[in-house]
């Protein structure tokens, strides 16, 4: 590995690594990744300045799908745990992608457990190499089995979007292009927001109230390329789309989430060579 022979021939090289960045190498290397040093950089950037900017604590959950292998791709950045990947689903460099009909990953726990809550909650992704996704589809979603607690990325006809976090009622959007850093948020028992980070900037797509009387899951936990619908995957992702990152996590302002997806974005950009549009 190339990380691990670095560090035998250098052991004050690792030296400078966060510890929340060097155990996250650490354990990907062990699960089977190759990292270099410039990847090794960019993770060790990257938390820092999550954690500079008092966001750290907030992301319960974070996946980097990156290594081209399972194990380490089911491995949380934040907290070392393991979700799972189940059916067909693709390991290339630098994303996951689904056969589109039995591919997902699920998370190991659900939001009421990772310390969600009906006024703090927050899903998010990286969805690379497919423009739009229409029909019924799904980037990634749980529900127990009331609807209420409906948290999901989806596509709702045409170009529209629909975003729940922990509501029956979801919010609409148009979006012609879902490639991009994707942030749900609530913040509050009554506000929604959907933020959104390209090569061009950084936008609110949609900022209004929902569900009066939110309800988080405690029993199913989250799924991506798929939705976790009440222990069963459903509305599976397109297969032509790519997941460079996914997680969970308390709520993040507009601000939180401006300046998380920015680093995100870098972060997978430096780390594989490719590119947001």
């Amino acid at each position: 590995m190339q990380y691990a022979y670095a560090y035998q021939l250098n052991g004050t090289q690792a030296g400078g690594l966060d510890p929340d960045a060097k155990a996250y190498i650490n354990a990907v290397v062990a699960a089977g990744a190759t990292v270099t040093s410039t990847q090794r950089t960019a993770i060790n950037n990257f938390v820092k300045g999550e954690k500079a900017g008092s966001r750290w604590t907030l992301l319960k959950r974070m996946y980097l799908p990156i290594w081209g292998v399972a194990a380490p791709n089911a491995i949380c950045m934040t907290s070392l745990t393991s979700g799972t990947f189940n059916g067909g689903v693709t390991h290339a460099s630098g994303y996951v992608s689904t056969n589109g009909t039995t591919g997902y990953f699920i998370f190991d726990q659900a939001p009421a457990s990772l310390g969600l809550t009906t006024s703090s909650g927050s899903i998010y992704c990286l969805v690379t190499a497919a423009s739009a996704f229409n029909g019924n589809t799904t980037l990634g979603g749980v529900q127990d089995l009331l609807n209420a607690s409906r948290t999901s990325f989806a596509p709702s006809s045409g170009v529209n979007r629909s975003i729940r976090v922990f509501s029956a009622t979801p919010l609409i959007y148009s979006e012609p292009d879902s490639r991009s850093v994707l942030v749900a948020s609530r913040t509050t028992t009554t506000t929604n927001s959907v933020y959104k980070r390209t090569s061009s900037g950084f936008v609110t797509t949609v900022n209004e109230g929902s569900a009066l009387s939110p309800i988080v899951g405690t029993v199913q936990p989250m799924a991506y390329m798929a939705n976790n619908n009440n222990g069963t995957a459903t509305t599976f992702a397109p297969a032509a789309a790519q997941f460079g990152a996914y997680g969970m996590g308390l709520g993040m302002t507009s601000t939180q989430a401006e300046n998380f997806s920015a680093g995100l974005k870098t972060l997978w950009e430096t780390c594989t060579g490719l590119a947001l549009p």
